[in-house]
Formats: structure tokens, C-alpha cells, sequence
């Protein structure tokens, strides 16, 4: 990959971060809002069953549902915040190792070239004067073309 489609995709990584920022962010505050009115629904069903309104089962049974809405919304929180952009940066590592595989490509130092194929490829085999191997999964699609 040349240097200057390096950049212009690097550049449209960094839009789609910003992006992905933004909207992680929403939802957050969204599910944050959620977990809000389920915090509130626990009161108030507290407080209908400390009233002596339900009984200990209808209230044993409510209170379960809300509680695993609960923990379903705050793992969801937690997974946005932890994994959210986890692909970003995996994304940005391939295309300036394919922009690098170019560069070492040209330059003809051999000891470069096999230590870069062995960083992204694996069975490696010399036959006929030609180096064989399979590559890694993101490097597959590129090695196809």
C-alpha cells in the first residue's frame, strides 16, 4: 500500500473513531437513563411492598426481573466502555503493516523481508527458490490480491 493511501485511510480510520466515539457515547448516556428508571422502579416497588400492598412472592418476582434487566444494562455499559473501539486499533496496525510490506518490498534487504514474513505469516517453507507460506488472517485478503 503506498504511503499516500496509508494516510487517506488512516485519516478515514481516525473520522470513523470520533464517530464511533460519539455514538458509544449516546448509547451510554442512554443506558445510563435506563438503569436510572430501573433504580427508581426498585423504590418504588420497596416501598409498595413495605406498604404491605403485594405480597412477598409478587414482590420476590418483581424484583428478580428488574434486577436481571439491571445487570444486563450495567454489563452492556461496561462492555461499551472496555470494548467499544477494541477495532480500531488492530485496523490501524494492519494498514501500516501493509504500507511497511511495500516499503521492504522495494528495498530488497532480504533479512527485512523474512523477518517481516514471519511476523505475519506462518508455515514457512523455501521450495524452488521461492518462499511459500501461509499468512495470517488479515494479511490473506491482501496476499489474495
Amino acid at each position: 500500500m503506498s504511503s499516500q493511501d496509508t494516510k487517506k485511510v488512516l485519516a478515514k480510520l481516525e473520522k470513523d473513531e470520533l464517530r464511533a466515539k460519539e455514538q458509544a457515547k449516546t448509547t451510554i448516556q442512554n443506558l445510563e437513563g435506563e438503569l436510572s428508571q430501573i433504580n427508581k422502579k426498585l423504590e418504588k416497588l420497596m416501598d409498595v411492598y413495605l406498604n404491605e400492598v403485594i405480597s412477598t412472592e409478587e414482590y420476590t418476582s418483581r424484583k428478580q426481573k428488574i434486577l436481571t434487566r439491571k445487570l444486563e444494562l450495567q454489563e452492556t455499559i461496561r462492555d461499551f466502555e472496555q470494548k467499544g473501539l477494541s477495532w480500531l486499533e488492530p485496523a490501524r496496525e494492519f494498514v501500516l503493516k501493509l504500507n511497511y510490506a511495500g516499503k521492504v518490498r522495494k528495498s530488497e534487504n532480504y533479512q527485512e523481508m523474512t523477518t517481516f514474513l514471519k511476523n505475519i505469516g506462518s508455515n514457512h517453507i523455501l521450495q524452488n527458490r521461492q518462499l511459500i507460506f501461509s499468512p495470517k488472517i488479515p494479511f490473506n485478503l491482501a496476499a489474495e490480491r
